[in-house]
């Protein structure tokens, strides 16, 4: 199982992907909507090229080594769901599991997503492709700020992973990557460490801090 993925919705997604960008992101697809249908502005296209179409965008979908990063158009930044590449005993292991715990699946062709007690969701995707050969960057540490109730560990039960919970805190990892839960009064995504060669530190459009480890 690996973590690979996070979705933002926001009202910066030119920001985003020109922020993305210039650390090394490749933008593999853009599609949104646009005098009243679905259409994709996938690169070579440039913004220049649509922007006087003012194209609500549903995805913008941007890949370096073991990431895939995703946002769409929003009122305002929300962050919606983390990503795991899983295999079929892993998928089907987590799908028991949220049945345990009780938590809705919502099955689709291509992903499955488990909305968590807590606002965002997690997503399943057995697709190989969703994710670049090349062995990094990849995620190795992500921190969440939850701002509702529920027992932070039983995401380390949804996922079979390991759990320490302090309380106010939940750091639930595997070998590969650690997922810390804290509770504050503002719910979202607050930081990532990237497992990457080159020293790098920064905070996106959305106010997310990346910082690279070797």
């Amino acid at each position: 199982m690996k973590l690979f993925h996070y979705h933002w919705w926001t009202d910066k997604v030119e920001e985003m992907e020109a922020w993305y960008q210039g650390c090394g992101f490749e933008t593999r697809q853009r599609i949104g909507r646009a005098n009243g249908e679905m259409r994709e502005f996938n690169p070579p296209l440039e913004w220049d090229e649509f922007r006087q179409e003012n194209v609500q965008f549903r995805i913008i979908e941007m890949v370096q080594g073991q990431m895939n990063i995703t946002f769409g158009q929003g009122k305002r930044d929300r962050f919606d769901h983390i990503g795991f590449l899983v295999d079929e005993e892993e998928h089907d292991e987590v799908i028991k599991n949220a049945a345990i715990l009780g938590w809705r699946v919502d099955e689709g062709e291509r992903r499955i997503f488990i909305s968590t007690p807590w606002r965002f969701r997690v997503e399943l995707q057995r697709r190989k492709e969703a994710v670049k050969a090349e062995a990094s960057p990849s995620l190795a540490r992500l921190e969440l700020n939850i701002d509702r109730p529920g027992r932070l560990s039983a995401l380390a039960e949804l996922l079979g992973a390991e759990a320490e919970d302090k309380g106010e805190t939940c750091l639930i990892s595997t070998g590969d990557w650690e997922i810390q839960l804290s509770r504050k009064q503002e719910y979202g995504l607050e930081s990532l460490e990237v497992r990457h060669p080159a020293p790098f530190t920064g905070i996106d459009p959305v106010g997310v801090s990346i910082a690279s480890i070797t």
